[in-house]
């Protein structure tokens, strides 16, 4: 009895089973190691690396949201309009962009100013000047200047960048589509 029982699972197996369902197999786990990986990259997996949202690079740009007059001596420009913010880095508040992780990042901003009025900007990087300035000076000039400056800086999980006044201004620097900073990771 136990010979016959064995001998109908083979010819069931024989009957139902094909090559053609085999291709079916081996596309399916195709399709399952693409879930899988997709869903690692919404997951930590078992090492504990990064998140999805920890590999999305970043990247922001933000508007000047009032004129500024006569601002002293390092003050922090606030960019607070902010046009885009993957990953949610930059603070509209502080006007500080704080680095997701270690990497290369490129910033600029652009300064624009009054007839006969100055903007004189710099770079911070942790509280000093990362060695970049954007000086917007137009005194004596009938006709308002914009100025543009750019870096590529190296930087660690957790550093934060701003832009400061590099000298007392005099005049406006004005804001809305004038005046932006922007940066992204490269």
């Amino acid at each position: 009895m136990e010979g016959y029982k064995y001998m109908m699972y083979l010819v069931l197996f024989l009957l139902f089973w094909s090559p053609v369902q085999l291709k079916d197999c081996c596309s399916n786990n195709k399709l399952m190691r693409s879930i899988k990986y997709q869903f690692n990259l919404m997951n930590p997996d078992e090492c504990g690396s990064e998140t999805s949202a920890d590999r999305v690079k970043s990247a922001f740009s933000a508007k000047l949201h009032k004129h500024l007059t006569k601002v002293p001596l390092h003050t922090k420009i606030i960019f607070g309009t902010v046009i885009t913010n993957m990953g949610a880095n930059y603070d509209k508040t502080t006007g500080v962009f704080t680095s997701p992780r270690d990497g290369t990042f490129y910033f600029s901003w652009t300064m624009y100013t009054n007839p006969g009025g100055s903007c004189p900007t710099e770079l911070i990087k942790n509280g000093n000047p990362a060695g970049f300035a954007n000086h917007t000076w137009n005194e004596g000039s009938k006709w308002s200047h914009s100025s543009t400056q750019s870096a590529v800086l190296s930087l660690k999980k957790h550093d934060k960048i701003w832009i400061r006044m590099a000298r007392n201004g005099s005049g406006y620097c004005y804001s809305g589509i004038w005046t932006s900073f922007n940066g992204f990771e490269i």
